[in-house]
């Protein structure tokens, strides 16, 4: 499964749980530590437009203040309609991407982007009660990619919590959540 194809399975779970979002589900606590649901997904949709974006050959910032404003659902499907769009255009693999958390590969940085649409979506999974249901290829694809990097200097700036030990046998959900700080 390359990349983008992973992104648009994500972002078809991302669809699917915003759908059932209650308004009181938005200003629930999120797994995010001072976050709740709104703030959370906002941050989500705010890193969808950076990196569209930049894929569009704009700078931009990480806080694209309230991005989902009266309707989550809407502004998650014009989200990911440009994301989508920005990933697939001729030559965006080439060369390095900048954001305001560093420079990448441009393989690197959508591999970053798919990161965050995965551990959102478990986020979002656990507000509402559900089984995040993550592809496991696509958590395995990520895994492999953050697994390989040191991580500490994410940690430090808050990118990821402390690493939660996950006995081996876990589904490679839980291993993946588990290498970023994310308790399953």
């Amino acid at each position: 499964m390359d990349v983008v194809t992973a992104l648009e399975a994500s972002y078809d779970q991302t669809a699917k749980l915003v759908a059932t979002l209650s308004p009181a589900q938005l200003d629930a606590p999120s797994p995010c530590a001072g976050w709740d649901t709104r703030a959370m997904l906002n941050h989500l949709l705010g890193a969808t437009w950076m990196f569209t974006l930049v894929n569009q050959g704009q700078a931009a910032g990480e806080d694209a203040g309230d991005v989902i404003a009266g309707d989550p659902a809407l502004a998650v499907a014009t989200a990911v309609r440009e994301n989508l769009a920005s990933w697939r255009r001729p030559g965006v693999f080439s060369g390095d991407k900048t954001y305001p958390f560093g420079t990448f590969p441009a393989g690197a940085a959508a591999m970053i982007n798919l990161e965050e649409v995965v551990v959102h979506n478990w986020d979002l999974a656990q507000v509402l009660g559900v089984d995040p249901m993550i592809d496991s290829d696509v958590a395995q694809m990520v895994y492999d990619f953050f697994a390989a990097l040191p991580l500490d200097e994410f940690r430090a700036h808050g990118a990821f919590g402390p690493e939660v030990t996950v006995p081996p046998s876990a589904s490679i959900t839980d291993r993946l959540m588990g290498l970023l700080g994310r308790q399953p």
